[in-house]
């Protein structure tokens, strides 16, 4: 993963920020990291409540063209959900298609983008506050203050990065289902999945070799390739993805 680390006191956004590096013809691999937000994103533009001392970081770098951006996704959880699981070593959890989840409380989440051949990562962790009681939590929350500062994970989780990274150029996708299928907390679970105004619900399988949704509905076995998963009808992920 990129060495230089572009550190900001504060920004719109570090995703938003990343693309106009990259249209502005500027970008270099790099790791963007501000202490504050104002108009965070996740994604399809949803909001992503950014609130002081937690992360905030976007990773630009450049990949081989037709690199498999939906698989680098599931494996960039892959990486942030080990670097995290140092700190909480139980009860956390992949939630399609790349959040992590401690129980059923959101604490981190991706969002992936392709711009003019650049790919930006963009990692948001709650750190040291959650922005919704109830449906989000922090590592302070689970953990106690103190246990982790947002540059300390900054760093751990480039560490993690870089070593999936290796591992996916190495023996393919294999490694990351494999991960996968260890953590993610909706196995034999009834969900709906939605995407814009279309929605369908089933039962999770576990994922297929290009990382897409297992659902089984009606004795079929159903692959979704992108949405957003809720559980038991009840949606999990709240204002931010």
């Amino acid at each position: 993963m990129p060495e230089k680390i572009i550190r900001l006191q504060s920004i719109d956004s570090t995703h938003k920020f990343a693309i106009r590096l990259v249209e502005n013809g500027k970008a270099v691999e790099c790791a963007i990291v501000a202490e504050n937000q104002t108009a965070g994103i996740g994604r399809c533009g949803r909001k992503w409540e950014s609130l002081h001392g937690n992360l905030f970081t976007s990773i630009v770098k450049k990949f081989p063209q037709n690199y498999d951006n939906g698989k680098l996704s599931l494996m960039v959880a892959c990486a942030v959900h080990e670097a995290i699981s140092f700190y909480i070593p139980g009860d956390l959890y992949l939630h399609w298609p790349n959040d992590i989840f401690y129980k059923k409380l959101k604490l981190a989440g991706i969002l992936i983008a392709v711009v003019d051949c650049w790919t930006i990562i963009s990692v948001g962790v709650n750190v040291s506050s959650a922005p919704e009681i109830g449906v989000a939590v922090s590592l302070k929350d689970v953990c106690g203050s103190g246990i982790v500062s947002a540059e300390e994970m900054l760093n751990n989780i480039l560490v993690k990065l870089n070593k999936w990274l290796c591992a996916f150029e190495k023996f393919g996708f294999l490694c990351v289902k494999s991960y996968w299928l260890q953590y993610i907390n909706e196995i034999n679970c009834k969900v709906i999945v939605r995407n814009g105004s279309d929605s369908i619900s089933g039962i999770v399988r576990g994922i297929d070799d290009f990382g897409r949704l297992i659902l089984n509905r009606d004795d079929q076995n159903l692959l979704i390739s992108s949405g957003d998963m809720f559980l038991n009808m009840e949606r999990i992920v709240i204002n931010y993805e």
